[in-house]
Protein backbone atom coordinates (compact mmCIF):
# COMPACT_ATOMS: atom_id res chain seq x y z
CA UNK A 1 0.00 0.00 0.00
CA UNK A 2 2.88 2.26 -0.86
CA UNK A 3 5.61 3.95 1.77
CA UNK A 4 4.11 5.34 5.08
CA UNK A 5 5.20 8.65 5.81
CA UNK A 6 3.77 11.55 6.96
CA UNK A 7 1.07 10.44 9.44
CA UNK A 8 0.43 12.54 12.10
CA UNK A 9 0.29 11.41 15.47
CA UNK A 10 -3.38 12.33 15.80
CA UNK A 11 -4.33 10.70 12.89
CA UNK A 12 -2.66 7.02 14.24
CA UNK A 13 -3.99 7.37 17.51
CA UNK A 14 -7.24 8.18 15.74
CA UNK A 15 -6.96 5.20 14.17
CA UNK A 16 -5.99 3.20 16.77
CA UNK A 17 -9.34 4.25 18.80
CA UNK A 18 -11.85 3.59 16.00
CA UNK A 19 -10.49 0.00 15.11
CA UNK A 20 -9.87 -1.20 19.06
CA UNK A 21 -6.66 -2.22 18.37
CA UNK A 22 -7.75 -4.73 15.89
CA UNK A 23 -6.40 -5.86 12.31
CA UNK A 24 -9.37 -4.36 10.37
CA UNK A 25 -8.82 -6.82 7.70
CA UNK A 26 -12.51 -9.30 6.98
CA UNK A 27 -11.75 -12.29 9.13
CA UNK A 28 -8.96 -11.45 10.96
CA UNK A 29 -9.49 -9.34 13.87
CA UNK A 30 -6.20 -9.82 15.42
CA UNK A 31 -4.92 -7.98 18.52
CA UNK A 32 -2.41 -5.89 17.65
CA UNK A 33 -1.45 -4.95 21.01
CA UNK A 34 -0.44 -8.27 22.17
CA UNK A 35 1.79 -11.01 20.64
CA UNK A 36 -0.16 -14.13 20.10
CA UNK A 37 2.74 -15.88 21.01
CA UNK A 38 4.61 -14.73 23.84
CA UNK A 39 1.42 -12.70 25.33
CA UNK A 40 3.66 -9.28 25.55
CA UNK A 41 2.55 -6.26 25.04
CA UNK A 42 3.50 -3.91 22.25
CA UNK A 43 2.52 -2.63 18.98
CA UNK A 44 2.41 -4.74 16.19
CA UNK A 45 0.45 -2.89 13.80
CA UNK A 46 0.87 -1.88 10.67
CA UNK A 47 -0.76 1.31 9.53
CA UNK A 48 -1.73 0.41 5.67
CA UNK A 49 -3.04 2.29 3.06
CA UNK A 50 -6.39 1.77 0.58
CA UNK A 51 -4.84 4.04 -2.52
CA UNK A 52 -0.84 4.37 -1.89
CA UNK A 53 0.83 6.97 -1.30
CA UNK A 54 3.53 6.96 -4.02
CA UNK A 55 3.57 6.18 -7.59
CA UNK A 56 4.01 1.79 -8.11
CA UNK A 57 2.27 1.24 -4.70
CA UNK A 58 -0.40 -1.22 -4.47
CA UNK A 59 -3.53 0.93 -5.64
CA UNK A 60 -1.97 4.01 -6.84
CA UNK A 61 -4.06 7.25 -8.20
CA UNK A 62 -3.13 10.73 -8.36
CA UNK A 63 -4.50 12.02 -5.24
CA UNK A 64 -3.87 14.55 -2.39
CA UNK A 65 -1.29 13.17 0.28
CA UNK A 66 -3.13 14.87 2.97
CA UNK A 67 -6.14 12.26 2.01
CA UNK A 68 -3.89 9.41 1.26
CA UNK A 69 -2.73 9.73 5.21
CA UNK A 70 -5.61 10.23 6.88
CA UNK A 71 -7.94 8.07 8.57
CA UNK A 72 -10.78 7.70 5.73
CA UNK A 73 -7.66 5.71 3.82
CA UNK A 74 -5.87 4.03 6.15
CA UNK A 75 -6.47 0.36 7.81
CA UNK A 76 -5.09 -0.82 10.65
CA UNK A 77 -3.70 -3.92 9.95
CA UNK A 78 -1.21 -6.76 11.03
CA UNK A 79 1.68 -7.78 9.03
CA UNK A 80 0.61 -10.55 7.33
CA UNK A 81 -3.23 -8.82 6.86
CA UNK A 82 -1.31 -6.01 5.00
CA UNK A 83 1.15 -8.14 3.33
CA UNK A 84 -2.08 -10.19 1.72
CA UNK A 85 -3.48 -7.10 0.52
CA UNK A 86 -0.38 -5.29 -1.17
CA UNK A 87 0.31 -8.87 -3.08
CA UNK A 88 -3.20 -9.42 -4.36
CA UNK A 89 -4.23 -5.55 -5.78
CA UNK A 90 -6.83 -6.97 -8.11
CA UNK A 91 -8.61 -9.19 -5.24
CA UNK A 92 -8.47 -6.37 -2.79
CA UNK A 93 -9.82 -3.19 -4.65
CA UNK A 94 -10.46 -0.29 -2.55
CA UNK A 95 -13.94 -0.81 -2.72
CA UNK A 96 -13.68 -4.04 -1.47
CA UNK A 97 -11.35 -2.34 1.57
CA UNK A 98 -13.14 0.32 2.08
CA UNK A 99 -16.17 -1.89 2.87
CA UNK A 100 -13.76 -3.81 5.30
CA UNK A 101 -13.12 -0.56 7.06
CA UNK A 102 -16.56 0.45 7.57
CA UNK A 103 -18.33 -2.50 8.76
CA UNK A 104 -15.03 -3.22 11.37
CA UNK A 105 -15.31 0.47 12.37
CA UNK A 106 -19.12 0.09 12.81
CA UNK A 107 -19.06 -3.09 14.78
CA UNK A 108 -16.75 -1.55 17.14
CA UNK A 109 -18.71 1.83 17.69
CA UNK A 110 -21.74 -0.49 18.09
CA UNK A 111 -20.14 -2.75 21.07
CA UNK A 112 -18.62 0.29 22.55
CA UNK A 113 -22.07 2.01 22.34
CA UNK A 114 -23.66 -0.81 24.83
CA UNK A 115 -23.44 0.38 28.33
CA UNK A 116 -21.07 -0.83 31.13
CA UNK A 117 -23.84 -2.49 33.13
CA UNK A 118 -25.13 -4.56 29.81
CA UNK A 119 -22.44 -7.50 30.39
CA UNK A 120 -23.33 -11.35 30.67
CA UNK A 121 -21.08 -14.29 32.21
CA UNK A 122 -21.01 -17.08 29.21
CA UNK A 123 -21.36 -20.32 30.16
CA UNK A 124 -20.45 -23.11 28.08
CA UNK A 125 -22.27 -26.40 28.42
CA UNK A 126 -21.54 -29.61 26.15
CA UNK A 127 -21.47 -33.44 26.61
CA UNK A 128 -21.82 -36.63 24.55
CA UNK A 129 -24.66 -36.85 21.99
CA UNK A 130 -25.37 -40.15 20.66
CA UNK A 131 -21.97 -41.13 20.64
CA UNK A 132 -20.84 -37.04 19.75
CA UNK A 133 -18.82 -34.81 21.68
CA UNK A 134 -20.23 -31.21 20.76
CA UNK A 135 -18.30 -28.37 20.98
CA UNK A 136 -19.53 -24.41 21.70
CA UNK A 137 -18.09 -22.23 18.51
CA UNK A 138 -16.95 -19.74 20.85
CA UNK A 139 -16.73 -16.69 17.79
CA UNK A 140 -20.30 -17.92 16.86
CA UNK A 141 -21.75 -17.54 20.99
CA UNK A 142 -20.21 -14.06 21.28
CA UNK A 143 -21.93 -13.08 18.18
CA UNK A 144 -24.90 -14.13 19.22
CA UNK A 145 -24.53 -12.02 22.48
CA UNK A 146 -23.52 -9.02 21.05
CA UNK A 147 -26.16 -8.64 18.90
CA UNK A 148 -28.45 -9.31 21.93
CA UNK A 149 -26.84 -5.69 23.18
CA UNK A 150 -24.74 -7.57 25.64
CA UNK A 151 -20.81 -8.11 25.85
CA UNK A 152 -19.18 -10.79 27.85
CA UNK A 153 -18.67 -10.18 31.55
CA UNK A 154 -14.76 -12.17 31.16
CA UNK A 155 -12.43 -12.78 28.32
CA UNK A 156 -13.15 -16.71 28.86
CA UNK A 157 -16.32 -18.35 28.75
CA UNK A 158 -17.41 -20.48 32.12
CA UNK A 159 -16.56 -24.03 30.78
CA UNK A 160 -19.26 -26.62 32.67
CA UNK A 161 -18.17 -29.30 30.66
CA UNK A 162 -15.59 -31.99 31.82
CA UNK A 163 -12.53 -32.23 29.85
CA UNK A 164 -11.20 -35.41 28.45
CA UNK A 165 -14.66 -37.03 29.81
CA UNK A 166 -14.83 -40.35 27.37
CA UNK A 167 -17.88 -41.99 29.06
CA UNK A 168 -20.74 -42.45 25.90
CA UNK A 169 -24.61 -41.48 26.86
CA UNK A 170 -25.35 -45.28 26.22
CA UNK A 171 -22.97 -46.11 29.10
CA UNK A 172 -24.75 -47.32 32.01
CA UNK A 173 -23.05 -44.87 34.18
CA UNK A 174 -23.10 -42.06 31.77
CA UNK A 175 -25.55 -40.30 33.78
CA UNK A 176 -24.53 -40.68 37.65
CA UNK A 177 -21.24 -39.52 36.10
CA UNK A 178 -22.12 -36.06 34.24
CA UNK A 179 -25.01 -35.49 37.07
CA UNK A 180 -22.28 -35.29 39.80
CA UNK A 181 -19.92 -33.37 37.49
CA UNK A 182 -22.49 -31.14 36.67
CA UNK A 183 -23.90 -30.19 40.25
CA UNK A 184 -20.15 -29.94 40.94
CA UNK A 185 -19.03 -27.33 38.46
CA UNK A 186 -21.98 -25.45 38.92
CA UNK A 187 -21.72 -25.21 42.31
CA UNK A 188 -17.82 -23.97 42.07
CA UNK A 189 -17.70 -21.92 38.55
CA UNK A 190 -21.08 -20.00 39.16
CA UNK A 191 -22.70 -20.37 42.70
CA UNK A 192 -19.37 -19.92 44.65
CA UNK A 193 -18.32 -16.87 42.33
CA UNK A 194 -20.78 -15.41 40.37
CA UNK A 195 -23.40 -13.06 42.11
CA UNK A 196 -26.89 -13.80 42.31
CA UNK A 197 -28.57 -11.90 40.56
CA UNK A 198 -25.86 -11.42 37.64
CA UNK A 199 -26.52 -12.38 33.95
CA UNK A 200 -25.71 -15.29 32.29
CA UNK A 201 -26.20 -16.64 28.54
CA UNK A 202 -25.82 -19.57 28.75
CA UNK A 203 -24.89 -22.07 25.41
CA UNK A 204 -25.56 -25.63 25.53
CA UNK A 205 -24.64 -28.65 23.59
CA UNK A 206 -25.85 -32.07 26.05
CA UNK A 207 -28.48 -34.59 26.53
CA UNK A 208 -31.79 -33.06 27.28
CA UNK A 209 -32.28 -34.52 31.01
CA UNK A 210 -28.96 -32.83 31.99
CA UNK A 211 -29.92 -29.65 30.24
CA UNK A 212 -33.00 -29.69 32.69
CA UNK A 213 -30.91 -30.71 35.36
CA UNK A 214 -28.42 -27.34 34.47
CA UNK A 215 -31.58 -25.05 34.54
CA UNK A 216 -33.14 -26.54 37.31
CA UNK A 217 -29.38 -25.28 38.98
CA UNK A 218 -29.57 -21.98 38.04
CA UNK A 219 -33.70 -21.00 37.84
CA UNK A 220 -33.79 -18.76 40.70
CA UNK A 221 -30.38 -17.57 41.16
CA UNK A 222 -29.21 -15.79 37.98
CA UNK A 223 -30.94 -13.54 35.23
CA UNK A 224 -30.30 -16.42 32.59
CA UNK A 225 -30.53 -16.08 29.20
CA UNK A 226 -30.94 -19.47 26.81
CA UNK A 227 -29.50 -19.59 23.81
CA UNK A 228 -30.70 -21.88 21.31
CA UNK A 229 -28.22 -23.69 18.41
CA UNK A 230 -29.13 -23.60 15.17
CA UNK A 231 -29.23 -25.60 11.83
CA UNK A 232 -27.08 -23.05 9.55
CA UNK A 233 -23.22 -23.10 8.36
CA UNK A 234 -22.14 -20.16 10.35
CA UNK A 235 -23.35 -17.91 12.99
CA UNK A 236 -25.33 -21.23 14.81
CA UNK A 237 -26.63 -19.47 17.62
CA UNK A 238 -27.82 -15.93 15.83
CA UNK A 239 -31.36 -15.86 16.69
CA UNK A 240 -33.38 -14.79 13.66
CA UNK A 241 -34.94 -11.97 13.02
CA UNK A 242 -37.91 -13.25 12.49
CA UNK A 243 -41.26 -12.29 14.94
CA UNK A 244 -42.91 -16.51 14.02
CA UNK A 245 -44.73 -17.59 16.69
CA UNK A 246 -45.70 -21.06 17.47
CA UNK A 247 -48.46 -22.64 19.09
CA UNK A 248 -48.23 -25.47 21.84
CA UNK A 249 -50.63 -27.74 21.83
CA UNK A 250 -51.42 -29.46 25.35
CA UNK A 251 -53.12 -33.35 25.17
CA UNK A 252 -54.30 -35.63 27.60
CA UNK A 253 -55.04 -39.15 27.69
CA UNK A 254 -57.88 -40.98 29.57
CA UNK A 255 -57.18 -42.18 33.12
CA UNK A 256 -57.59 -45.72 33.52
CA UNK A 257 -57.41 -45.75 36.92
CA UNK A 258 -56.46 -43.52 40.04
CA UNK A 259 -53.30 -45.72 40.57
CA UNK A 260 -52.30 -44.46 37.11
CA UNK A 261 -48.72 -43.01 36.89
CA UNK A 262 -48.60 -40.27 35.26
CA UNK A 263 -46.17 -39.48 32.24
CA UNK A 264 -45.65 -35.73 30.44
CA UNK A 265 -44.25 -36.51 26.32
CA UNK A 266 -42.73 -33.59 24.99
CA UNK A 267 -43.19 -34.10 21.26
CA UNK A 268 -41.54 -31.04 19.82
CA UNK A 269 -38.24 -32.15 18.05
CA UNK A 270 -40.44 -35.18 16.36
CA UNK A 271 -43.30 -36.79 16.90
CA UNK A 272 -43.53 -39.63 19.71
CA UNK A 273 -45.59 -42.71 19.80
CA UNK A 274 -47.14 -43.13 22.50
CA UNK A 275 -46.25 -46.90 22.83
CA UNK A 276 -42.90 -46.08 23.24
CA UNK A 277 -44.15 -44.33 26.97
CA UNK A 278 -46.22 -47.60 27.85
CA UNK A 279 -43.89 -49.35 26.53
CA UNK A 280 -41.76 -48.52 29.56
CA UNK A 281 -44.72 -47.55 32.22
CA UNK A 282 -47.23 -49.99 31.11
CA UNK A 283 -50.40 -49.49 29.79
CA UNK A 284 -51.69 -48.24 33.48
CA UNK A 285 -50.54 -44.45 32.76
CA UNK A 286 -52.26 -41.21 31.57
CA UNK A 287 -50.30 -39.21 29.32
CA UNK A 288 -49.52 -35.40 29.00
CA UNK A 289 -48.18 -34.51 26.14
CA UNK A 290 -46.88 -30.83 24.51
CA UNK A 291 -46.36 -30.89 21.02
CA UNK A 292 -46.62 -28.34 17.77
CA UNK A 293 -48.46 -29.30 14.49
CA UNK A 294 -45.23 -30.33 13.00
CA UNK A 295 -42.71 -31.39 15.18
CA UNK A 296 -39.03 -30.29 13.82
CA UNK A 297 -35.59 -29.51 15.51
CA UNK A 298 -35.59 -25.89 13.97
CA UNK A 299 -38.66 -24.26 15.36
CA UNK A 300 -37.17 -22.05 18.17
CA UNK A 301 -36.05 -19.28 15.73
CA UNK A 302 -36.38 -16.92 18.37
CA UNK A 303 -36.46 -15.96 22.60
CA UNK A 304 -40.52 -15.27 22.70
CA UNK A 305 -40.97 -18.96 21.48
CA UNK A 306 -38.89 -19.91 24.27
CA UNK A 307 -41.74 -18.23 26.56
CA UNK A 308 -44.65 -19.33 24.88
CA UNK A 309 -42.97 -22.68 25.56
CA UNK A 310 -42.66 -22.09 29.46
CA UNK A 311 -45.75 -20.80 29.91
CA UNK A 312 -47.78 -23.91 28.37
CA UNK A 313 -45.37 -26.19 30.27
CA UNK A 314 -46.52 -24.33 33.46
CA UNK A 315 -50.28 -24.88 32.71
CA UNK A 316 -49.45 -28.69 32.16
CA UNK A 317 -47.46 -29.15 35.74
CA UNK A 318 -50.53 -26.97 37.17
CA UNK A 319 -52.39 -29.39 35.66
CA UNK A 320 -50.64 -32.37 36.66
CA UNK A 321 -50.55 -31.22 40.55
CA UNK A 322 -54.45 -29.98 40.78
CA UNK A 323 -55.63 -33.35 38.79
CA UNK A 324 -53.16 -35.84 40.90
CA UNK A 325 -51.55 -34.19 44.00
CA UNK A 326 -48.66 -33.16 44.59
CA UNK A 327 -47.17 -36.22 45.98
CA UNK A 328 -47.22 -38.39 42.31
CA UNK A 329 -44.30 -38.22 40.56
CA UNK A 330 -44.01 -37.12 36.76
CA UNK A 331 -42.02 -39.61 34.59
CA UNK A 332 -40.49 -37.03 31.71
CA UNK A 333 -39.96 -38.10 27.93
CA UNK A 334 -38.58 -35.22 26.45
CA UNK A 335 -37.74 -35.07 22.41
CA UNK A 336 -37.11 -31.47 22.17
CA UNK A 337 -34.90 -28.76 21.19
CA UNK A 338 -32.12 -28.23 24.18
CA UNK A 339 -32.87 -24.09 24.61
CA UNK A 340 -36.40 -25.66 25.05
CA UNK A 341 -34.88 -28.07 27.91
CA UNK A 342 -33.07 -26.12 29.89
CA UNK A 343 -36.06 -23.57 30.25
CA UNK A 344 -37.95 -26.40 31.36
CA UNK A 345 -35.63 -26.87 33.71
CA UNK A 346 -35.59 -22.71 34.74
CA UNK A 347 -39.66 -23.16 35.44
CA UNK A 348 -39.42 -26.40 37.72
CA UNK A 349 -40.35 -25.18 41.60
CA UNK A 350 -38.99 -27.77 43.91
CA UNK A 351 -41.47 -26.56 46.73
CA UNK A 352 -44.05 -26.66 45.10
CA UNK A 353 -43.59 -28.86 41.80
CA UNK A 354 -44.11 -32.76 41.27
CA UNK A 355 -40.79 -34.73 41.52
CA UNK A 356 -39.62 -35.30 38.06
CA UNK A 357 -38.16 -38.65 36.78
CA UNK A 358 -36.46 -37.92 33.60
CA UNK A 359 -35.87 -40.27 30.61
CA UNK A 360 -33.55 -40.05 27.42
CA UNK A 361 -33.97 -41.67 24.29
CA UNK A 362 -31.56 -43.72 23.02
CA UNK A 363 -31.08 -45.42 19.35
CA UNK A 364 -32.57 -49.05 19.59
CA UNK A 365 -32.91 -48.86 23.33
CA UNK A 366 -35.93 -46.31 23.32
CA UNK A 367 -36.47 -44.47 26.55
CA UNK A 368 -34.13 -44.98 29.37
CA UNK A 369 -34.12 -44.08 33.18
CA UNK A 370 -31.38 -40.53 33.44
CA UNK A 371 -32.27 -38.77 36.78
CA UNK A 372 -34.55 -37.02 38.57
CA UNK A 373 -35.10 -33.57 39.85
CA UNK A 374 -36.66 -32.79 42.81
CA UNK A 375 -38.43 -34.29 45.88
CA UNK A 376 -37.84 -34.84 49.65
CA UNK A 377 -33.81 -34.42 49.20
CA UNK A 378 -34.17 -30.86 47.14
CA UNK A 379 -36.85 -29.03 49.99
Amino acid sequence: MGEVRNIKATVERLLWGIAAGRCEFEGCNKVLYRHDVTGNSDNYAEKAHIYAVNPGGARYCPDSEEFKNSVENLMLACPQCHVTIDRNEQRYTPEILFKMKRKHEQRIFTLTSIGAELHSHMVYYTSSIAGTHCSVNDGDARNALALTGRYPSDISPIDLGQQGNLVEDNEADFYTSNEKNLRRAIKTRILDVVSEGASIAFFALAPQPLLMLAGRLLNDKYNVAVFQCHRRESDKWRWDESTDQVEFCLGVSEEISPSAQVALVFSLSSAVNMDRVTKVLGKDVVIYSVTIDSPNRAFVKNPTIMDAFVSKSREVMEMIKQKHGKDKDVHVFPVMPASLAVRFGMDYMPKTDNKLIIYDEQPEKGFVYALSIGGAYEQ
